[in-house]
């Protein structure tokens, strides 16, 4: 982990509410696992702590951020122009552990899409994508992977699938399912029960990526914790033990 200065190269709104943040470093960070973070620090002086952001992508000095606009933080570097200087902490956390089975199924819930982005990247066409969105529009956050032909569902049944993406999973879930496999997620926590509820009959594997507000990042003030089925150390934290955890073993 280092604290990395960046300059920012484009902060491009591509679809409602939705950006797409390029900083280039001015050294390069450790090569990042699938599902690790960084913790940002803005230029605006009123956002007094660092923001976590999942690393979408990364490529020699540059990293690469998706984020959604929903509160103070997102707001401030919505706005935040070319050639701002922000500093980072990354890569921080436990990513996606990538073992070989007969099949990979990913499920991203909207802007969830950011911290599977590179893991699905590393899959290639090994894995089967399934992603749920609000609406039409949203599928930019998608483009691309739209050359894996992921199923799609939308909530106001403008594209794809009437519905949502666990819902749509099921659908399909008895038609992919082999005998080792897995499956990886990212998205809001409601997801992550309803996508459980529908894995249990078959118990399968399942890591989810969890979002939480972050204070430190590095473990220090235990403000982002987890209770799980650990009897000696039932408590994790998000920015440490996580954010990618074995969903079977979070309490929901």
């Amino acid at each position: 982990m280092d604290d990395i200065e960046g300059r920012i190269i484009q902060n491009k709104e591509i679809v409602s509410g939705h950006y797409l943040l390029k900083v280039k470093l001015a050294k390069p960070m450790n090569t990042p696992i699938p599902g690790q973070f960084a913790m940002m620090k803005l230029p605006d002086s009123e956002v007094f702590l660092r923001r976590p952001f999942s690393i979408y992508d990364y490529r020699q000095d540059t990293a690469y951020f998706m984020y959604k606009v929903v509160g103070k933080g997102t707001h401030s570097l919505s706005r935040t122009g070319k050639n701002s200087t922000v500093s980072l902490l990354c890569p921080l956390g436990k990513g996606f552990n990538i073992q070989k089975r007969d099949a990979y199924v990913v499920v991203a819930g909207g802007i969830g899409i950011a911290g599977v982005h590179l893991l699905i990247k590393r899959l290639g066409k090994q894995a089967i994508i399934f992603f749920g969105c609000n609406r039409a529009e949203e599928l930019a956050l998608m483009r691309y992977h739209i050359n894996l032909n992921p199923y799609v569902s939308t909530l106001d049944g403008s594209y794809g699938f009437h519905g949502n993406v666990v819902q749509l999973l099921s659908k399909h879930l008895k038609t992919i399912c082999k005998s080792n496999i897995e499956v990886f997620t990212c998205g809001p926590e409601n997801m992550f029960v309803s996508l459980r509820r529908l894995l249990e009959k078959m118990r399968i594997p399942c890591q989810a990526s969890f979002e939480e507000r972050m204070a430190c990042g590095l473990g220090l003030c235990f403000g982002c914790v987890k209770k799980t089925l650990d009897e000696k150390e039932p408590y994790k934290r998000v920015c440490k033990e996580g954010p990618v955890f074995d969903l079977w073993q979070v309490c929901l």
